[in-house]
């Protein structure tokens, strides 16, 4: 982008649209360069127990090796996992780990097994019982077993006896000739096979059930158990952690330090790390196959290979910018998530976390979605420049149009459209065709409303067009009507290049707007009803206590909804609609405090709409006093979701006058987000760093406290942030509108810098 394009770019914000660029609030936010972690898996499609993995470690040639129930494998070049026991060796496997020489030694049921750079497998003729864990000192090697202890000296393997407890799970040496194992009855230091010392009670330890140790870069011991971690330097214990000091989950098994010199600790709920005091967990199977994770290994690449109970996952990171990011999302989108005629929307993914078995799927908001991605592409344009970004919000913007035109109405909406053949009973996709038609007795009907006086069982949803070229769905929410009248302005605003295309989408807002009018301010279906949420009339929201949560949002709603579509036609009678709401029914007093605080009665959907609404509400209104009511308005929404750190409902809030909206914390969301799109389910209720509570919404449990991006499910933002638990187990894929949106509302308001490479 040119800077000319620039300078003339960012005067039209605030003359054209009343925005406020970012020096008027928050320096913008520089694109460096971070790490962006990913994973791959590396599983045994055919054999569940070599994907059962006890052990991993890493070879000189950085290749992974695993000890597993079914024996030792070996990650061949291509891919693929080999078996490197003959058959008469054949059984489990518990320990592994590296000497110095870059070479893989294995404690097995039937003894010790080293292997050798040509990728052989070598058994240790002295030793011919269970080993659980081996080490390699600077003059000797250490294995434990439940028979005893086994040290190796000039190439010779002696057995030893004693005292000491065999459920040995781990060993690492210190630098003074000593080593420490953690077993399942404390830590025994040992000196040859002497016993130096024992910690063991509660004054020692979290847990005697002791599963790691190791040896920090700093030269302290960390023991880790089924409690938590402690910390010892200089024979002392310096520090523990448990859940109290962040600990994700006090079941730890293995840990092992990172080049970098973070702590990795593997634990019966994923992986737990600790970088300069700040935790974090993989966990999920966004990131791991199985959560029951046994054991870590880092390649000469500083990538982590983690053994778990289904398979092995590999940890990478690669270095990218916003921009960077922001293209992979883009390709996706593209690739996977927009269906003729140009709706975008999310794809079921047949197999599961299988994007190449992706097929597209209607959903009851495609038209709110659609606007939001037409939205993004109309930032990316004024960013950019692109034509083609140009060129696709202009074909979202037909397909919204579409979406009314095609019910054959003067003024209703769709909320979808799909194809006839999608009805078939042979769909290759059985999950299409949401809500699909049926019928209602009347006992169903009465026990619908007993519970839910405002439902409205709706037997015809899918319709089909008089041509047979759509289905097309009914029962049009309020969010639609946001989502589209979004789309409205954000397309005259940011999109429309001519006179012409003006008065295209000023006539499309007029059409609704009219029918919504003359419906009693209630959206009417083909029945001649309202639908189930389209209701936006006085004599419903403020005379039917059944409305009462709704009726200060929805207030709001039809207050946009008129002044979008007077700006847009220039036409008073909306104006003077719009003034008598507020005048007779008090419709701006309401629009003060728009966003529900009960628990009970608050949602994310609440949020998601303002975001919706108060762009050309305030984007738009002159009048001194009916700003002033929206600034309040705006000021208390934000002051109900500041600390979700949403960068879609921050950003829109920092463009519109909120001075500090957490600008470096949005982007640090941005950047966290998983690099994958795919709905992985991702389950916080067995964290013990958390508590479970029924805030801020009443329903559902949620997490005491935000959790980074890379610790949920892929964002909607009309979910839950909170929510301990979401997803769709694998099955189904974002389209990515949920960063991007926000991605270039930052780049436009000069939130977030360009990479210096642009």
């Amino acid at each position: 982008m040119s800077h000319v394009f620039t300078v003339i770019f960012c005067i039209s914000v605030i003359c054209i649209t009343g925005h406020v660029a970012a020096s008027a609030n928050e320096q913008g936010i520089a694109d460096t360069p971070f790490a962006q972690e990913y994973r791959e898996f590396h599983q045994h499609e055919d054999n569940s127990s070599a994907n059962d993995t006890r052990a991993i470690a890493v070879d000189g040639d950085n290749i992974v090796w695993t000890a597993t129930a079914a024996g030792i494998y070996r990650l061949n070049k291509t891919g693929v996992w080999q078996n490197m026991l003959e058959s008469r060796n054949a059984g489990p496997a518990f320990a592994a780990a590296a000497d110095a020489n870059g070479d893989v030694w294995f404690g097995a049921w039937n003894g010790l097994y080293s292997s050798n750079r040509t990728g052989a497998l070598n058994k240790v003729a002295d030793v011919n019982e269970p080993i659980s864990a081996i080490a390699f000192c600077d003059a000797q090697a250490v294995a434990m077993g439940p028979y005893g202890l086994w040290l190796c000296e000039r190439g010779r393997w002696t057995k030893h006896t004693g005292p000491w407890a065999n459920t040995a799970n781990a060993i690492v040496c210190e630098g003074d000739g000593t080593f420490w194992a953690a077993t399942g009855h404390g830590a025994f230091q040992f000196r040859g096979a002497e016993i130096m010392r024992h910690l063991y009670d509660e004054a020692a330890l979290l847990t005697n059930d002791l599963k790691g140790v190791a040896i920090a870069p700093d030269g302290a011991m960390w023991l880790g158990g089924f409690g938590g971690l402690d910390v010892y330097e200089k024979g002392r214990r310096k520090q523990s952690y448990s859940p109290r000091e962040g600990l994700p989950h006090s079941d730890v098994r293995r840990i092992a330090f990172h080049p970098d010199g973070t702590l990795w600790a593997c634990t019966a709920l994923g992986v737990a790390r600790l970088k300069n005091g700040a935790w974090s967990l993989r966990h999920s199977l966004r990131w791991l196959p199985s959560v029951d994770v046994r054991d870590v290994a880092f390649d000469a690449q500083g990538a982590a290979w983690v053994a778990t109970a289904r398979g092995v996952a590999v940890i990478k990171r690669r270095m990218m910018t916003l921009a960077e990011k922001a293209e992979h999302y883009y390709r996706i989108l593209l690739e996977r998530k927009v269906r003729d005629p140009w709706i975008v929307g999310i794809s079921r993914l047949m197999k599961q976390g299988d994007v190449s078995t992706s097929l597209h799927e209607d959903e009851d908001n495609d038209g709110q979605y659609t606007n939001l991605y037409l939205a993004m592409e109309a930032f990316r344009y004024q960013v950019t420049g692109d034509p083609e970004a140009l060129a696709r919000a202009r074909k979202a913007a037909e397909t919204m149009e579409l979406f009314q035109t095609v019910t054959g109405t003067t003024g209703f909406i769709a909320r979808t459209i799909v194809p006839p053949e999608w009805a078939a009973p042979d769909t290759p996709n059985p999950h299409r065709l949401h809500d699909r038609n049926r019928t209602y007795t009347e006992r169903q009907i009465a026990d619908i409303h007993t519970r839910d006086p405002r439902m409205k069982p709706v037997e015809e949803r899918w319709r089909a067009t008089a041509d047979g070229k759509w289905l097309w769905k009914g029962d049009t929410s309020s969010d639609e009507i946001c989502g589209h009248f979004f789309g409205y302005y954000i397309f005259h605003e940011f999109v429309a290049q001519t006179e012409q295309e003006k008065q295209r989408v000023a006539e499309l807002a007029r059409r609704v707007m009219d029918y919504i009018i003359e419906g009693g301010y209630v959206l009417r279906d083909t029945d001649g009803t309202a639908t189930r949420w389209g209701v936006w009339s006085p004599e419903m929201l403020l005379g039917n206590g059944d409305w009462y949560a709704e009726r200060r949002i929805n207030a709001t709603e039809l207050l946009c909804f008129l002044k979008t579509t007077a700006h847009l036609t220039g036409d008073e009678k909306y104006e003077r609609e719009y003034r008598r709401l507020m005048d007779e029914y008090g419709y701006l007093e309401l629009a003060r405090a728009p966003k529900p605080t009960n628990p009970a009665e608050r949602t994310c959907i609440d949020s998601e709409l303002l975001a919706l609404v108060f762009p050309a509400l305030l984007g738009v209104e002159t009048n001194p006093v009916i700003r002033e009511a929206y600034l309040q308005g705006l000021h208390q929404w934000f002051g109900q979701v500041e600390k979700d750190y949403s960068p879609f409902f921050n950003f829109t809030c920092g463009a519109y006058g909120v001075k500090d909206f957490g600008l470096e914390k949005c982007v640090a969301f941005l950047r966290d987000a998983p690099l994958d799109l795919i709905y992985w389910t991702v389950d916080n209720r067995q964290r013990e760093d958390v508590t479970l509570v029924r805030y801020p919404e009443l329903y559902g449990w949620q997490t005491d406290r935000l959790l980074p991006a890379s610790e949920r499910y892929v964002m909607r933002w009309d979910k839950n942030p909170y929510d301990a638990v979401n997803g769709f187990d694998g099955y189904c894929e974002s389209t990515g509108v949920y960063w991007l949106l926000p991605y270039w509302m930052g780049r436009y308001y000069g939130f977030i810098e360009a990479p210096e490479s642009q």
